[in-house]
Order: structure tokens, then C-alpha cells, then sequence
């Protein structure tokens, strides 16, 4: 992000580039070694006329952060290679003393560079399907410029109950969310599938197409329906038509997922019901002030002005909705590093507004261990739902924003993907039970 002393959870690092070419892996490790020397210049000299003059002045601000967060390198650790969508990409892990990240490079047919993000995390391997399960990979689209890939997880044998779709949180999340070493959907999908459910998981467009979306005409009117809730609908539909239409459809949010589900549902007319996993009411940007706030006040020693420059971004996200267009699409009225077009649409979005008016079934779960999105927007959730036909509430006292139970001392905010979210915490088979169970209830 533009503001390198600001860490939230709720964004993550990306920066899309198309790069000149040699062997794809030694161009990989060639930018991961320009990165941790902060060597903006070289890192240039591998891309090509065009990016390097976009990019240029850009790239040293996110090599600075990743070392700022990271501590002292200790050298790469971990390394895989797939294709997606017609791109080679490499994986490669950074093991920092303070926190892990994964760089990950895109490469065409013609061995040019695509793409580079960094996101927090490790290398993970795949999880294995049980052999109650089968999965069919899938492709959909909302924009046909943008397909997705995606799976859809059965029981092997017998009927199928309904279908549920896996809507992620913020940032370009694989189908399987992965987030440190966990998978929360990967779980989902198999314990669900597991209770004769139809699940299906896909990866965002931010992830398969970040780079194109950056390089479009219309990137600077980028809004939540390109990123996020576009792509769930769409999903919805093709899950609704591949059960053909005959059974009920839900959509399953997870954080940003769980924010967004009822503005999702406003853009179909197949899902029969939400369930809310560490969902809020708030805005983003309220949401993004608490957990700077949080992570301040664990700090022993405080970055100078830090407090004043997040008075001064609430300032001026309380005025998003007064903002022209022309004044919307300045860089001076982003909202810590967030464009200013993409928060104002975002601030006319009311989901507990939405819920009262479609009335559809509402299972909300938080884990009051979650220090991201917390017992507080819980309760939020509560209070505005509280006159809904059919909300139902669940919290469960030891896990966390990814519905683990954590085992050990409370860490940081700012170390929670560092520690916290590298011990494998499965989603426990209670959280599983009661989405099955709660579903069930309502298909007849």
C-alpha cells in the first residue's frame, strides 16, 4: 500500500507487472533478491518499456514495507510451480525473523513476467480429498474478459441437499482462501460436501487477473462489483443451474465475504440464504481505523505522526459521500491507500438495510477470539437484525477471524499472520455441524 506505516489485515500487498523474459524461475529469484536489497532499479530492468516507466518510483515503497514488517531475511524458504488460466506461475517463500511472505510471478507463453504479488504466508501444499468426496473443476464468468476457475466439492453417493457458495475476504485469495497455512474453504468445502451438500469455491479475479484489471481503461472506476460481488453472483447462478434449479441455493461470506452477502443478493434472484462468518456492519474504513487503533496500541514504541495521519484519513473518509467524480478519482482523497472511487461505492452498500429487505434466512457466527473483525460487530449484527424473521446467532469462545482455535499466548495484532495464523487450526467440526444443521432446517 502508498502508506508504508500503516499495516491493516484486511488488505493485502499487491502489485500487478509485466515483466521481460528468461527461465521463469531465475527471473523469480532474481526479483525477490532485488526486493530484499531494496534495488528499485534493477528490479525495472527486468520489465518492459512500458510497465518500467509505470512503474517506476513504485516498487522501493513495497520492498521497504515487506523488510519494515518482516524483520531481518533469513532466506528463501519453500518453492512450487502450476499454470493457471494459461499462466506459469512461481511461488516462492520469504522468511523474514518477524513475519513470512510469499512472492508469487506470473509468466506468459512467451516467458515474460505478468504479474508480482506479495501476500503474507508460506508455501502450502494442497489439501487432500477425502474419499467420500469428488470435486469437478469449473470455469464461469461475470465479465467474459475475466474467467474464473473454480471446484465444486459432492458427496460421492447420495442425494444432494442444497448448494453453498464460498465468498472470501478481502485481498486475491485462492479458492481455498488460504490465509498462513490454513485453508478455511478447503475445509468448508469438505465438511459440507461431507453433510451431502453441493459446495462451490473459486478463485477471485483479483488473483487470476490482477494484472490485466490493472493494465484496463477502466481500473480507475475499479468498485467492490469487479473485485468481489460481481463474481459471486455469478457463481450463485452457475451453481443454481448446474443443480438444476431444483434445490436451494446459500451463500457463505467469510469476513469482507460475510460484509458484502447482502449486496451480493441484490444482484440475484437464486440464493435462499446467508450465513455470516467474522462479517460486519461497519464500513471498510471504520473498520480499517479500528484495527490500525488496535495494532497502535499494542505498540511500545509508536511510529511519529501515526495517530495523526489516522485522524487525518477518518477525516477524510467522512467525506467520500460529498466527493464529485473528478475529486473521487484524485490520489489525495484515498482513504489509507484506498481510492476514494472504490470507498464511496462501497459507503452507499447497507447490509443489515439489505438484509430487513429481503428477509432471506441470516446465520451469523464470529469467534470472540477474532481481533480482526470482533464480538463488537457481532453485536452490531445483532442489534440491527433484531427485528429479521429469521436471524439466528452463533459465537464460539476459542476461535479466532479464521475460526481456528489458536493454541498459546495472545500475540500482536500486527504478528497475527506471522504467528497466530501459521499454526494449523482446521475449522473444528462444531462450526461444520451447525452451518449443516441450520441449513437443513430451512429446505422444506
Amino acid at each position: 500500500m502508498k502508506k508504508v506505516l500503516i499495516y491493516t489485515m484486511c488488505l493485502l500487498l499487491i502489485i500487478p507487472v509485466h515483466y521481460a523474459s528468461e527461465d521463469v524461475v531465475s527471473i523469480s529469484y532474481k526479483m525477490l533478491n532485488y526486493a530484499i536489497a531494496v534495488d528499485e532499479k534493477s528490479a525495472i530492468e527486468l520489465m518492459d518499456d512500458e510497465l518500467a516507466a509505470q512503474l517506476k518510483g513504485k516498487l522501493a515503497p513495497v520492498f521497504i514495507q515487506l523488510k519494515m514488517f518482516g524483520g531481518e531475511y533469513k532466506g528463501a524458504k519453500g518453492e512450487k510451480q502450476y499454470e493457471k488460466a494459461g499462466f506459469k506461475v512461481v511461488e516462492i517463500g520469504m522468511d523474514f525473523s518477524k513475519m513470512k511472505f510469499v512472492q508469487r510471478t506470473a509468466f506468459n507463453d512467451e516467458g515474460k513476467m505478468t504479474g508480482l504479488v506479495y501476500t503474507p504466508g508460506v508455501i502450502v501444499e494442497t489439501e487432500v480429498l477425502p474419499e467420500n468426496l469428488k470435486e469437478e473443476n469449473i470455469s464461469f464468468y461475470a465479465d467474459e474478459k475475466y474467467p474464473i476457475d473454480g471446484k465444486i466439492t459432492t458427496p460421492k453417493e447420495g442425494e444432494i441437499l442444497a448448494g453453498i457458495v464460498l465468498v472470501h475476504g478481502s485481498g486475491p485469495h485462492d479458492m481455498d482462501e488460504t490465509i498462513g497455512i490454513n485453508k478455511p474453504f478447503a475445509d468448508l468445502a469438505y465438511g459440507l460436501a461431507s453433510n451431502g451438500f453441493a459446495v462451490l469455491r473459486y478463485d477471485k479475479r483479483t488473483l487470476t487477473h490482477g494484472a490485466e484489471m490493472t493494465k484496463s481503461e477502466d481500473y480507475a472506476y475499479l468498485t467492490i462489483d469487479e473485485e468481489t460481488a460481481d463474481d459471486a453472483a455469478a457463481a450463485v447462478e452457475f451453481l443454481s443451474e448446474k443443480l438444476g434449479g431444483n434445490e436451494k441455493v446459500f451463500l457463505l461470506g467469510h469476513s469482507m465475504g460475510a460484509m458484502l452477502a447482502s449486496y451480493i443478493g441484490s444482484k440475484t434472484d437464486n440464493i435462499d440464504g446467508y450465513i455470516l462468518m467474522a462479517g460486519t456492519p461497519q464500513k471498510l474504513w471504520q473498520l480499517v481505523i479500528e484495527q490500525n487503533e488496535r495494532a497502535l496500541n499494542e505498540m511500545e514504541e509508536k511510529p511519529e505522526n501515526m495517530q495523526q495521519y489516522i485522524k487525518t484519513e477518518e477525516i477524510k473518509a467522512r467525506k467520500l459521500a460529498d466527493l464529485s467524480d473528478e475529486e473521487a478519482l484524485k490520489e489525495e482523497n484515498s482513504v489509507f491507500g484506498m481510492p476514494a472511487w472504490y470507498l464511496r461505492h462501497m459507503d452507499n452498500i447497507d447490509a443489515v438495510t439489505l438484509h430487513m429487505q429481503d428477509m432471506k434466512p441470516v446465520l451469523v457466527l464470529q469467534g470472540e477470539k477474532d481481533r480482526q473483525v470482533t464480538m463488537k460487530d457481532y453485536e452490531l449484527f445483532k442489534q440491527g437484525l433484531k427485528e429479521h424473521k429469521d436471524a439466528k446467532f452463533i459465537s464460539y469462545p476459542t476461535l479466532n477471524h479464521i475460526f481456528g482455535e489458536y493454541k498459546g499466548e495472545e500475540v500482536p495484532f500486527m504478528e497475527l499472520m506471522n504467528k497466530e495464523y501459521m499454526q494449523k487450526t482446521p475449522i473444528p467440526k462444531e462450526v461444520i455441524d451447525d452451518i449443516a444443521a441450520w441449513i437443513s432446517e430451512r429446505l422444506f
